[in-house]
């Protein structure tokens, strides 16, 4: 009986893991592929059963299939916890209908703030080995800026990221505006000093500004 052999990406798809996953197994020596005259990798169905083995689970140290699903909730400030506990109702009740075995974590702060207590212990999770996927209502919520960066770590340690909602969180779009004045504010205090005249002007006139956006949102849409 002929040897089945499997590109990269197939063989990929066939352990359930990322390309990058098993290119990090070649490097360790755990698994070694043929290569095609083209120098492309070729993998026997022999090799990648023997990866599935529980020994061999075992010496990856990785995540079982079945193992801790995290759910993660994040709001901008303590005055919209109400809005958390609504996310967070949501989220469980998308991963018991999956079957799940998981847990919530709540956090609140900024989209653009990675010290956020909930993040780093989300973050902790996938590097430790002790989560398999992550489920978060809106891409969003897991972070504002830098979600590829996010997503390159999760894959990195085989752990997925599942959107319940794909399209635009539009009732967040306050917490944008105040994510963008951050970045400003931040910018204008390096260039003129966080206490000059001249930085506090133009923190005052881009609020006012975004202030002005919004209410003209509002009239057009009614």
């Amino acid at each position: 009986m002929a040897e089945e052999y499997l590109g990269i990406k197939d063989a990929a798809k066939y352990l359930k893991v990322s390309i990058s996953t098993l290119r990090r197994w070649e490097k360790k020596g755990l698994i070694t592929p043929m290569r095609t005259a083209g120098n492309r990798r070729r993998y026997t169905v022999r090799q990648l059963d023997d990866m599935l083995g529980l020994n061999t689970q075992k010496e990856l140290g990785a995540v079982a299939r079945r193992g801790l699903v995290i759910g993660y909730c994040r709001v901008s400030s303590s005055g919209q916890k109400a809005d958390l506990e609504r996310q967070a109702e949501v989220v469980a009740n998308y991963c018991e209908k999956q079957g799940y075995q998981f847990r919530i974590i709540k956090d609140i702060g900024s989209g653009m703030n990675y010290k956020k207590k909930g993040l780093q212990e989300l973050l902790r999770l996938v590097c430790e080995g002790g989560c398999s996927k992550i489920v978060v209502n809106y891409k969003d919520r897991l972070v504002r800026f830098g979600y590829e960066l996010i997503e390159t770590v999760c894959e990195e340690h085989n752990v997925d990221i599942e959107i319940i909602n794909q399209t635009n969180d539009i009732s967040y779009e306050e917490e944008l505006t105040e994510d963008v004045l951050a970045i400003i504010t931040v910018f204008s205090a390096k260039l003129y000093g966080k206490r000059s005249h001249r930085n506090e002007q133009i923190v005052a006139e881009n609020r006012k500004l975004f202030s002005k956006d919004d209410k003209k949102e509002t009239k057009d849409s009614n």
